[in-house]
């Protein structure tokens, strides 16, 4: 079968003689201004001699193994040094150029009902047409989701500090913060009261479950540095472990003491207070955490900083 095969398969001709100097077209190829690579690939590819190349087209280079567009153009130039050119693409022959399909003739309708049923035809092409129109109108205008993942967009644009952790903002540096081994969590001490709810209201207790102070708070933080913020009435303020009010309820948001000062917020501007109620660092910020390490993150008019427990004074970025 396979002999059959190559006895009865066509036989190609190529009758195409390439033009030029035929002492140039006789140069071998190692006289050619060639990268020794790019000899090498040719050598290879069967190219004996200037005329193998010139007869031909450049899209034929491609058929040689390795040859790419940056070999093809060198392989032209050094054709032209020597007054050759690869062989010409074919040009389309007149009859091709002037057969034109012919366009199907369209029985044209011979009586009303023909006419009629064109009509129907053309108005349910329009109707469609026009569906199709308005369906992609509607998927061109943003839905209430896409409007919403827009405006987040707009909102990130204005505020260079969006998406960002505070230690980001801090440090500068967009990455986690290193990660710390947190501390196992050590007994309560025999004296230690702890916060517990009862009908909506919050007080505390001792470890045995004895009521130390009863629940009549709206809120309650556990206990920190001997002081325990506590809501009423929709206003925060200290108590003491014998239920002793230190601090009067007097701010709209407060936290738990650390490093002796508490972040307190009247209306929407935060500053820090001591144990008795004093205000040692304005309220001003926009926003101030509470201490850690000796640091505490604020920001003022767009600005952050960090805030010196030492000093109290505030290193803006």
């Amino acid at each position: 079968m396979g002999k059959n095969f190559r006895h009865n398969r066509a036989k190609t001709r190529d009758d195409y003689t390439p033009q030029g100097d035929p002492a140039a077209l006789a140069t071998e190829l190692g006289a050619l201004s060639l990268s020794e690579r790019t000899a090498e690939i040719l050598q290879k590819g069967g190219v004996k001699t200037a005329r193998d190349l010139a007869a031909r087209r450049m899209r034929d280079m491609y058929r040689i193994q390795n040859i790419g567009k940056k070999q093809c153009m060198e392989v032209k130039n050094a054709l032209a040094a020597i007054g050759l050119d690869f062989r010409p693409d074919d040009a389309p022959t007149k009859e091709a150029q002037d057969a034109k399909p012919e366009r199907p003739k369209q029985d044209k309708p011979q009586d009303d009902k023909a006419r009629d049923r064109a009509a129907d035809r053309g108005k349910k092409g329009r109707d469609e047409r026009k569906s199709d129109k308005l369906g992609d109108r509607k998927k061109q205008q943003p839905n209430a989701h896409d409007r919403r993942q827009e405006q987040g967009k707009n909102k990130k644009k204005h505020d260079p500090y969006a998406g960002m952790s505070m230690y980001e903002i801090v440090y500068g540096k967009r990455e986690p913060a290193p990660a710390v081994e947190k501390p196992t969590r050590e007994p309560l001490p025999p004296d230690a009261i702890v916060k517990f709810n009862r009908k909506g209201k919050w007080g505390y207790r001792d470890r045995k479950g004895n009521v130390v102070i009863q629940p009549d708070y709206d809120d309650a933080f556990e206990f920190s540095e001997d002081l325990a913020c506590v809501e009423k009435d929709g206003k925060n303020g200290y108590i003491d472990k014998n239920g002793n009010v230190v601090v009067d309820f007097k701010y709209d948001t407060a936290t738990s003491f650390s490093d002796g000062l508490a972040s307190v917020t009247i209306g929407e501007k935060s500053g820090y207070i001591d144990k008795e109620g004093n205000e040692v660092v304005p309220v001003r910020f926009d926003v101030a955490t509470p201490f850690e390490d000796g640091r505490a993150i604020v920001r003022e008019d767009g600005r952050w900083g960090v805030l010196d427990r030492k000093t109290l004074q505030v290193l803006w970025r």
